[in-house]
């Protein structure tokens, strides 16, 4: 076990890795710096989920760069270990359904990232990346690099979802006050974005 009181880096991407990474308790950032030097946040590892595994069974680098953010618990498996567990039906279920996940994750956030408003990158990350006590630790700068806008549409929409009594502003973060209003908010301005797209057509 590892306990991770601040930010630190697991995983390097295009370094190779001798462990898988089970997380207990808190986050994991995932990112990716391309061949050009942008970096992108690609995800946020939740409690249950695993890091590493496909690098350590496959001895091939790391395709990001893996960092358990603050008062993180990690559990880790090396490679002779993770072999001898994975002859297991139930190990190796559980491995591909965790691959599952991650499929889905990335199809869904595709589509956000490729179709959603600002606004609405903004209501869905923000609830993606909320603890399980529905709180967005970081800061509304983190929230604008992830979304891929300005610090000024990041803090428009939250403050009118502030206004609405959706989230509320606390010295741990962003709260969520009502996640099902949060929801709305995503659909209310889905349905805003398709009206004004048949206007114009």
């Amino acid at each position: 076990m590892r306990v991770f009181k601040r930010s630190s880096i697991i995983l390097h991407q295009g370094e190779p890795t001798d462990r898988m990474y089970l997380i207990a308790e808190g986050r994991v950032e995932v990112s990716y710096v391309s061949e050009a030097g942008h970096h992108s946040i690609i995800y946020h590892a939740m409690p249950g989920q695993i890091l590493g595994t496909v690098e350590t069974l496959s001895e091939r680098p790391c395709a990001g760069t893996c960092t358990a953010l603050s008062n993180t618990t990690l559990l880790f498996c090396r490679r002779p270990e993770l072999l001898e567990k994975m002859q297991s039906p139930i190990v190796l279920r559980n491995f591909a359904a965790d691959l599952h996940d991650v499929l889905r994750h990335d199809n869904r956030y595709k589509s956000v990232d490729q179709f959603f408003s600002a606004e609405q990158k903004i209501c869905a990350y923000l609830e993606k990346l909320s603890d399980i006590r529905g709180v967005f630790s970081e800061s509304q700068g983190y929230l604008a690099d992830v979304v891929g806008c300005s610090r000024q549409t990041v803090n428009k929409e939250l403050g009118r979802l502030r206004e609405t009594g959706i989230i509320e502003m606390t010295k741990f973060g962003i709260e969520i006050r009502d996640t099902e209003a949060l929801r709305s908010r995503l659909s209310e301005l889905d349905r805003s974005r398709s009206q004004s797209s048949s206007s114009c057509a």
